[in-house]
């Protein structure tokens, strides 16, 4: 069907584009983590071969490069994710935590706060029939407008039977603003996108 082929096209065109920009964001993030762990271990190889070395002048600087290494491991596992074709029926809260762990690592950089508000419903969302390239473009441009609208952003979930909700809400008197084409591609499969005054609303079918 020529048209279903088309609108294909345009979502995986559109996903393309928000994960582009979306690696962008983490890229910095991901080289500053391996260029921490880098530094750290050095320190703990010039002071180990020091035969005076105690292990206490070390272990500040290794449970840094420890650290740092969780959040490259974190970073990379969801960039990965999202690098390949979504698996359908989609699973809302896989696909949500993978792009929200790229955008929080680069909001804090920039002095702003993203945060997954009730983890135990966001994995109570389940799946939805919608295709997995609108699922993501529909979350990022989201959550991608609200960071860069507000300084303290916070993702909900409403675990709903017939129609699963994710919900982005910024401090009240903050206005969120997402461009209105986002909104259209959504509804084409069948994502429904509400904008409030400080809030997007996401509902997707089952």
């Amino acid at each position: 069907m020529p048209g279903v082929t088309q609108l294909s096209s345009s979502i995986d065109a559109r996903w393309l584009d928000a994960l582009q920009r979306l690696s962008s964001r983490a890229a910095h993030e991901l080289r500053g983590a391996l260029n921490g762990v880098s530094v750290n271990v050095e320190v703990i190889r010039s002071r180990a071969a020091k035969a005076s070395a105690s292990a206490g002048s070390v272990s500040s600087f290794a449970e840094a490069a420890s650290a740092q290494v969780d959040e490259v491991i974190e970073l990379t596992e969801a960039l990965l994710g999202l690098a390949r074709p979504a698996r359908e029926p989609v699973e809302l809260a896989t696909e949500t935590k993978r792009i929200v762990t790229l955008l929080a690592a680069a909001a804090r950089a920039d002095s702003r706060r993203l945060q997954i508000d009730d983890v135990t419903a966001l994995n109570g969302l389940g799946v939805t029939s919608a295709p997995g390239s609108a699922v993501r473009v529909a979350v990022c441009e989201c959550l991608l407008a609200a960071v860069g609208s507000s300084a303290k952003i916070k993702c909900t979930a409403i675990a709903d039977a017939s129609s699963p909700v994710i919900r982005i809400e910024a401090p009240e008197g903050e206005p969120i603003s997402l461009p209105s084409d986002v909104a259209v591609a959504a509804a084409e499969s069948g994502i429904d996108i509400q904008v409030e005054a400080s809030a997007i609303s996401i509902s997707f079918p089952r």
